[in-house]
């Protein structure tokens, strides 16, 4: 056999097999305890005008693996520094991949996307997983909605 390209083996470890495995046994309370979170977040955020709460489309059931908002108007940068300085981590997980390193040097890819560059400019991913408590949530949702009174 040649190799003609570099490879990756990505065959998982035993443990990491194991921990997969005991994971699936608890996926549908994973999933139902996400969406009640979720529900509940959108839920104390829908009055705010000033972002967009993630939708789920008629037909399709979201898992809320991430919660994640858009922010108008262009705070959403501000947005998150200030939740950051309330000890609320978030994170923006999505940028254009038109806009890489690997695309544009690389492959040497030249185009605009605008729809796409002003959606990568909003999204921000609020903390989401099973264990966060009503007080944790309150507490998110509180200093969002006190972000936009101090507008």
């Amino acid at each position: 056999m040649e190799y003609v390209l570099l490879g990756y083996n990505f065959r998982m470890s035993n443990i990491t097999a194991a921990l997969g495995v005991a994971q699936m046994g608890k996926v549908d309370d994973i999933i139902k305890k996400r969406r009640e979170i979720a529900g509940y977040i959108s839920n104390k955020l829908s009055d705010i005008s000033e972002i967009i709460l993630p939708r789920e489309p008629d037909d399709f059931f979201h898992v809320y693996q991430m919660y994640t908002i858009r922010v108008k108007n262009g705070k959403r940068d501000d947005l998150a520094k200030f939740l950051g300085q309330c000890g609320i981590m978030t994170k923006v997980y999505f940028s254009p991949v038109h806009s890489s390193h690997f695309y544009r040097k690389v492959l040497k890819y030249k185009c605009k996307l605008p729809e796409t560059e002003k959606l990568s400019e909003e999204v921000l991913t609020l903390p989401m997983h099973p264990l966060l408590t009503k007080e944790e949530l309150d507490l998110i949702t509180s200093k969002i909605e006190s972000f936009y009174s101090c507008d």
